[in-house]
């Protein structure tokens, strides 16, 4: 036992000195000595071939941009269409289609790496535009169909996306795709019109003033047609009192149609509007048309001269190439005396601006009977006018209200939408509790001064003169033709200040704007049988010049006026616009 223990002391010992004296002493031990060579094959692990392109998402960093071969190859291996390959593949060349560049791509890359071959079929749906090129030849066919209806030459294409699949594919064309490659929605239109023009005879594909825009949603794989209208400019000269410029809804019903108005919903039954729309609403297949004319007239009044200019408006039509002089002498037959057109020709939308602002010179030819005037209606024509910067308008804009302030609703004070009070009050007689508290002295000197007979009881002097009426008014006398003519005459060059009258006051600004009356000419002065005379004359004024008030005054809302200036009551007959000074 103490033999056995002692051998296994000795060899721990001589083995501890021979790895004590390894290191120092001794250089035959190699710590190599017990290394065993194991055979081992190439790991393929770091290659991503065999993986999903899901498992793919934490290392896109590492992921190369087209047109890099490695970005060229990520492309393919997500399953990216030949279309969009071509438009982010950052390749195309000159005269080269985007299919045949992102064709050229796949084949480069699958010649490199023969396993992607099939990466479109393992991937169907297509991560940039989610296969929405492959339908563009069946969005092409689904405009076709829609504007086959129409005429039109020129075209534009537009895309309805979801806006998260907007917001998607630009995220994952930033990542991947070359630099400067075009987005989903202009790509895909583009492809759209490609195939369109196969199919279009005449028709531009255009980016701006189109005659149909063509809006495509790609979720519904519908279209959606805005046409756009065609316009017309001409002259009207309206030959016939009575009828208004455009339609007038019926008062009663407001448009609605009622028995007054025969369930038309009109208050006239013609107009100028559709005495010209009417007829070119059936040559154009159009569904409605609106009216825009420079300036209008009053209904009562006449348009003569070379007529006025107006654009009229056919909305959504179905024809476009019509032969205007033949519409013109349709429209002219048509109305039957009311109307004349003239110079009816193609426009465009930026004519009616041109036509509604501009601020034309008009002659007018105005017939009226003069009359006496009383003391009082003449003080209220002279009465002063509040020139003021809140409410005096010059013509183009200057003088408008300047104060930023704006009037809440309720506040009554300074209301300008009132019309002008009556400065100078007709007189009117005592009441008859004023004379019940007056003498009969009082009462005798009140009928003496009115001309009365001055016996009895003091209640019959009281009953006298209530019966009596207030005094008569005092008139100035009539004036002179010479005087009409010379006042006419003086009216050129005379600066207005014209309040909006009474008449429009609903529907316009109460306003008080300058207006000049430029020259006036042709006077003439006719006594008709019952002796009362009439009056005519021709006169040019700027645009937006109220020209009956400027004779008759208007109550003192217009002054100078041809009234106050001769003292006399100017009735106004009738007015024609002579001539409108444009184009």
């Amino acid at each position: 036992m103490t033999d056995k223990s002692s051998n296994e002391q000795d060899d721990s010992d001589e083995d501890w000195m021979k790895y004590a004296n390894a290191g120092f002493g001794q250089t035959d031990y190699s710590l190599w000595d017990e290394e065993q060579n194991v055979e081992s094959s190439p790991d393929d692990s770091d290659d991503w071939d065999d993986e999903s392109p899901d498992q793919l998402s934490t290392h896109t960093e590492e992921i190369s941009r087209a047109p890099s071969p490695a970005g060229h190859k990520h492309l393919v291996r997500i399953g990216t269409c030949d279309h969009c390959l071509g438009r982010l593949g950052g390749k195309k060349r000159f005269e080269q289609s985007i299919e045949e560049s992102g064709a050229e791509i796949r084949s480069t890359v699958v010649e490199r790496d023969s396993h992607l071959v099939n990466a479109r079929e393992e991937e169907p749906l297509c991560p940039f535009c989610e296969n929405l090129f492959e339908e563009s030849e069946l969005l092409a066919e689904i405009i076709f169909d829609n504007i086959a209806p129409y005429e039109l030459s020129r075209l534009q294409l537009g895309a309805r996306i979801p806006k998260d699949q907007i917001q998607d594919e630009e995220d994952l064309r930033k990542r991947f795709g070359a630099g400067g490659s075009d987005a989903l929605k202009s790509s895909l239109v583009q492809a759209i019109a490609q195939h369109l023009n196969k199919k279009l005879e005449n028709v531009t594909l255009v980016n701006d003033k189109p005659q149909i825009l063509a809006l495509i949603d790609v979720l519904t794989l519908t279209v959606e047609l805005d046409i756009r209208a065609h316009y017309l400019y001409g002259r009207y000269i309206k030959l016939e009192r009575g009828i208004p410029q455009t339609r007038w809804p019926c008062r009663a019903c407001k448009g609605r149609g009622c028995e007054r108005c025969d369930q038309t919903g009109l208050q006239y039954k013609k107009s100028v509007q559709d005495l010209i729309g009417n007829p070119l609403l059936e040559m154009f297949q159009a569904k409605e048309h609106a009216f825009h004319g420079m300036g209008r007239e009053d209904i009562d009044v006449r348009c003569m001269g070379r007529g006025r200019p107006f654009v009229i408006e056919m909305k959504e039509p179905k024809l476009r190439s019509v032969d205007v002089v033949k519409a013109m002498e349709q429209i002219n037959t048509s109305a039957e005396g009311s109307i004349q057109i003239t110079g009816l020709r193609d426009s465009n939308r930026s004519e009616v601006v041109r036509v509604k602002d501009t601020p034309a010179e008009k002659s007018y030819t105005i017939r009226f009977r003069i009359l006496p005037l009383s003391e009082a209606e003449y003080a209220v024509l002279t009465a002063p006018v509040d020139l003021t910067n809140e409410d005096v308008q010059e013509r183009g804009g200057k003088g408008k209200k300047k104060s930023s302030k704006r009037k809440r609703r309720g506040d009554k004070k300074n209301d300008h939408t009132k019309p002008l009070p009556t400065v100078i009050d007709v007189p009117e007689g005592p009441t008859e509790d004023e004379l019940k508290a007056m003498k009969k002295a009082e009462l005798v000197a009140k009928a003496e001064e009115m001309k009365l007979k001055k016996s009895g009881t003091k209640d019959e002097l009281i009953q006298r003169i209530m019966e009596s009426g207030p005094p008569a008014p005092v008139l100035f006398d009539l004036p002179e033709n010479d005087e009409i003519l010379h006042t006419i005459e003086k009216l050129s060059g005379v600066i207005l200040a014209q309040r909006t009258p009474e008449r429009v006051a609903h529907r316009r600004a109460d306003l008080i704007r300058r207006r000049t009356v430029y020259e006036t000419s042709k006077p003439l002065i006719e006594t008709m049988e019952d002796g009362v005379r009439e009056v005519e004359f021709t006169l040019r004024c700027e645009s937006g010049t109220y020209v009956k008030e400027t004779v008759h005054g208007d109550g003192g809302r217009t002054q100078p006026s041809l009234s106050s200036l001769i003292k006399a009551k100017c009735e106004v007959l009738w007015l024609d616009v002579g001539d409108i000074h444009a184009d």
